[in-house]
């Protein structure tokens, strides 16, 4: 029986060198999806860095934004900070949570420049209404991060108002005639533990990716041209999503999925549960 399902878009920003804390910051979302999705029915998705291509329009604030100060050179509040600021203030303008982290003794877990003890303070005053702490290694960030994250998911308003907005009435999606290539990329992704699709085109070369396989013919200028129209075809028609990384990944969307089960296909992973639900 059909249900619905809240996605809501995380955003990690890191203004400065925080490749460490980048990988932890999922870890903590993906264990976060995996505990609390299912029952919950909704499932939180991160998007790195600025989530639109180049030339797309100004993007809407995400429903959360975790931020890092991490700066290996100057200090956050002169340099990493300068874009960081004009994105805090619209994210807690709109109503929705933004936590903010600083590197405590440390540029980052693998670093040794420390960073000014007076940024932290000048921070919370500045956003009081910003979740905002430091941390010292690994395990403090880890700890910290999942605890701030289940209490804004729990307590924030943004999530309480979105979680208790009446449901649209669901719409039954017709099953469109899609070309064979189209078919293929979305099995192979509904195959993916999280549905993702790459895609990468650079002149006459063109790389699509799912579920640990090139689809793309190399070196043949008739496949590139079947497959990048297969790609098109499911964009342009809504099957699939973009999923940020500058236009390079993608993922099924709710009407890819119910494409997929009217065609008796079975989605794998929490998200593709969801979302196939």
């Amino acid at each position: 029986m059909p249900c619905t399902v809240t996605a809501f878009s995380v955003k990690i920003a890191s203004p400065g060198d925080a490749a460490i804390e980048l990988i932890i910051a999922r870890e903590v979302i993906y264990d976060w999806n995996a505990l609390h999705s299912l029952e919950q029915k909704r499932v939180l998705l991160p998007l790195d860095g600025a989530g639109k291509a180049e030339g797309a329009r100004e993007v809407p604030p995400s429903d959360m934004l975790i931020a890092f100060f991490c700066a290996s050179q100057g200090t956050p509040s002169v340099r990493a900070a300068s874009g960081a600021d004009t994105e805090i203030e619209k994210q807690l303008e709109a109503g929705r949570p933004a936590l903010v982290y600083f590197s405590e003794a440390r540029v980052d877990l693998i670093g040794t420049h420390p960073l000014p003890p007076r940024a932290l303070d000048e921070f919370k005053k500045r956003y009081a209404a910003a979740t905002i702490d430091s941390y010292g290694d690994e395990k403090e960030f880890r700890a910290k991060f999942a605890r701030h994250l289940e209490a804004t998911i729990s307590h924030h308003l943004h999530f309480k108002t979105v979680a208790t907005a009446p449901a649209a009435a669901p719409v039954a999606v017709p099953v469109a005639p899609l070309s064979p290539c189209a078919r293929e990329i979305l099995i192979e992704a509904c195959d993916d533990f999280e549905a993702y699709i790459g895609r990468i085109k650079v002149g006459t070369m063109l790389k699509i990716q799912a579920n640990g396989k090139q689809l793309v013919e190399q070196g043949n200028p008739e496949a590139v041209a079947k497959w990048d129209g297969a790609f098109g075809e499911l964009l342009t028609g809504g099957f699939i999503r973009d999923a940020g990384c500058n236009g390079q990944l993608f993922q099924i969307s709710t009407k890819g999925f119910e494409f997929l089960k009217s065609i008796g296909k079975t989605p794998v992973g929490y998200i593709a549960e969801l979302g196939g639900m």
